[in-house]
């Protein structure tokens, strides 16, 4: 047990629940794009499946805080991450309707933003930047999680997901405190513009990281994928535990951004490990960096959800011209920008 905010709640409702409610809910979100080498859909309706979760995801900042007033948080979680493998599995049987598909697909990333601001906000309100950064590297875990499915059994990744159908028998067991948490009676819209920023330029190495199974081919992403996404976990862990937040941030946010040029420019498994590594493992000190600008944490994880639109937008855009050049500009510009931010709005001694 431990205390938050004068009340004691189990240990695991503020360490394994974020992690596992982030790792299932990204896995859900990416598995369909490791389906997809099983289908045979054209450029633009493999564009469309991919990116309109991101479009449901957007819709976070009001759906969450809507839910947050009728149900306790770790119900949310339960019954975003069992509808979702109730809609992989319908995914699956619906794989040449793209008309149906498409709205499923929609469904799954407002499902995942639910289960990632219940995540999100769970794991701020521990104050531990330990458990904030497992949360977060809860994404790098779906990814491997999805790519080791993948390999293990094929095209039936989908049907796989119904294990996940254990999640509604314990929905009823949830009980999680709601004084925890400071959502009135009313509904609003939940999020912050310095979050939604912050979140926009720091999330770009993982969306921009979307297009690399096309760019690499299969075998070379799944390899790419498992090395990089696992070591990835190990700075989700040891960013947030160094002391210094600010200049943490400032010097990874500079290595990214030339990582990430030479990277796309390259498109060596080599160099685009790294990238990866540091690219990801800086998403865990996002919100420790939003928290340290007294943004509200129950507008954390709905800004975060919002800013997912650039992982709908960033691979159409980036896709205007010549796409490895593009990338690599893309990635430099945000780095920057997002350094920049740090060196104004923290101080020197966070």
């Amino acid at each position: 047990m431990i205390e938050m905010l004068g009340i004691k709640i189990p240990l695991r409702k503020t360490t394994i629940l974020p992690v596992l409610s982030f790792t299932l809910s990204s896995y859900f979100l990416i598995n369909f794009i490791f389906y997809l080498q099983y289908a045979d859909y054209t450029g633009l309706v493999e564009f469309l499946l991919i990116g309109a979760p991101f479009i449901g995801r957007a819709i976070t900042p009001i759906t969450y805080p809507f839910l947050m007033t009728k149900m306790d948080i770790e119900r949310i979680a339960y019954l975003s991450l069992g509808n979702m493998a109730i809609l992989d599995i319908v995914e699956f049987f619906m794989t040449s309707n793209t008309l149906v598909l498409i709205p499923l697909r929609v469904a799954t990333g407002i499902l995942f933003g639910l289960a990632t601001s219940a995540a999100v906000e769970l794991a701020t309100q521990s104050r531990s930047k330990i458990i904030v950064g497992m949360t977060m590297g809860g994404w790098a875990l779906g990814w491997i999680l999805a790519a080791l499915i993948s390999f293990l059994v094929g095209k039936m990744i989908l049907i796989a997901s119904s294990f996940s159908l254990v999640f509604f028998f314990l929905i009823k067991r949830s009980n999680t405190d709601k004084r925890l948490f400071s959502y009135p009676g009313n509904i609003g819209i939940a999020f912050s513009w310095k979050a939604l920023l912050i979140f926009l330029l720091g999330f770009e190495p993982a969306y921009i990281l979307q297009l690399t199974p096309s760019l690499l081919g299969e075998s070379n992403a799944i390899e790419e994928t498992i090395i990089a996404y696992s070591i990835s976990f190990i700075a989700y862990i040891i960013l947030p535990a160094i002391r210094n937040i600010r200049i943490t941030s400032l010097l990874s946010s500079l290595i990214i951004g030339i990582l990430g040029f030479a990277s796309f420019i390259t498109l060596k498994v080599w160099i685009l490990i790294p990238f990866t590594v540091l690219g990801l493992g800086l998403n865990s000190l996002l919100p420790i960096i939003i928290r340290s600008m007294k943004v509200e944490v129950t507008k954390i994880g709905p800004s975060m959800n919002l800013a997912s639109l650039s992982g709908f937008l960033i691979p159409s855009l980036v896709g205007i011209g010549d796409i490895e050049i593009n990338s690599a500009i893309l990635t430099l510009i945000s780095s920057i920008s997002l350094g920049a931010i740090i060196y104004k709005n923290l101080k020197i001694t966070t």
